[in-house]
């Protein structure tokens, strides 16, 4: 196979909206496994200081604006996460096998977690 041919091939492979699909799922998913363990070992070390401490950095936690920023990608995270889990799900039993349904129930999917994304964060800063 030429050069010329397999780079195309590879240049077409990466373009599809499944293989974005794939490589953000699973970033996602990492960066979720990270934000849990953090949280997990953040939320204990506080409470080993005790109600003061627990406190203590929930105030300083919840009044930064990094943190509103993080919470903010991290809702985008999970529900990017969550809707495509449930379009490979549809896959997986059957449903939406061809690459066009996959492509437009992707699409609608997105749409919805863009449109619950914007939404909570328009009521969590109004």
């Amino acid at each position: 196979m030429a050069l010329s041919s397999r780079l195309s091939h590879r240049s077409q492979m990466w373009d599809a909206t499944g293989m974005w699909a794939w490589i953000l799922h699973r970033i996602t998913g990492l960066g979720l496994v990270f934000y849990i363990l953090l949280h997990t070992i953040l939320m204990g070390v506080s409470l080993l200081s005790g109600k003061e401490g627990f406190d203590a950095t929930l105030s300083v936690l919840m009044g930064n604006p990094v943190f509103e920023l993080l919470d903010a990608l991290l809702l985008g995270a999970v529900l990017y996460h969550g809707f495509n889990g449930i379009r490979i799900l549809l896959f997986d039993v059957g449903i939406c096998i061809s690459v066009k349904s996959q492509k437009i129930i992707f699409r609608i999917f997105m749409g919805v977690a863009a449109i619950l994304w914007f939404w909570s964060i328009a009521l969590k800063f109004s």
